[in-house]
C-alpha cells in the first residue's frame, strides 16, 4: 500500500494508508461516511482530515470522485491504481453503486475525441437504476422511487 501511494506523489502516513486500504479492499464506491466509519474501525481520525485525504487522493489519481444520484460522492481507487477504467451501476432506492466490469465496449474514447476535437483525458460513465434487491423488497407492490428530477419511478421493471 505505501508503494502505491508513494507512486502517486502521497506520503504515506497511517491515515492514508488506512484510508488507501478501504478504497483497495472496496467491491463497489463507497461514500464517504462508509469510508469515515470503516477507517475508524482501525483507527481514529476525523471527518475534515478524511475528506482532505480524499481530495488529495483524488487530485494525485489515487482515487476517483463519483457523483450519485443522492448528490453525495462515491470513491473508489482510480484506473492507474485499480488496474481497470469502469463505470458504475447507482441504485435510485438504496443508494448503492457498483463498479461495473472494466469493458472498452462502454466509450470509445479515441472516437469520442475524435469527435469533439479534444484529447479526452477520462470519461464517468453512470447507469442509474433499481437494484435485484430493491425490486425483490418492493415486490409486487409497485412502490415508486423519487428520481433526480423528481419524477417517481415504478420499481417494478417494465411499468415505467
Amino acid at each position: 500500500m505505501a508503494a502505491m501511494l508513494e507512486e502517486a506523489g502521497v506520503e504515506p502516513t497511517a491515515v492514508r494508508l488506512a484510508v488507501a486500504r478501504v478504497l483497495a479492499g472496496g467491491e463497489h464506491a463507497l461514500p464517504a461516511g462508509d469510508i469515515l466509519r470503516k477507517v475508524r474501525e482501525a483507527m481514529p481520525v476525523n471527518k475534515v482530515t478524511l475528506y482532505r485525504i480524499l481530495d488529495l487522493f483524488v487530485r494525485q489519481g489515487l482515487a476517483s470522485r463519483h457523483s450519485s444520484g443522492d448528490r453525495a460522492f462515491r470513491y473508489c481507487l482510480g484506473p492507474r491504481f485499480s488496474g481497470r477504467a469502469h463505470g458504475h451501476a447507482y441504485c435510485l432506492r438504496c443508494g448503492r453503486m457498483e463498479c461495473l466490469p472494466a469493458t472498452g465496449d462502454l466509450v470509445d474514447i479515441t472516437a469520442l475525441g475524435r469527435s469533439l476535437a479534444m484529447d479526452v483525458i477520462g470519461v464517468e460513465v453512470r447507469i442509474d437504476g433499481i437494484c435485484a434487491a430493491c425490486r425483490r423488497v418492493a415486490g409486487a407492490g409497485g412502490e415508486g422511487v423519487a428520481a433526480e428530477d423528481g419524477a417517481v419511478v415504478d420499481a417494478v421493471p417494465g411499468k415505467n
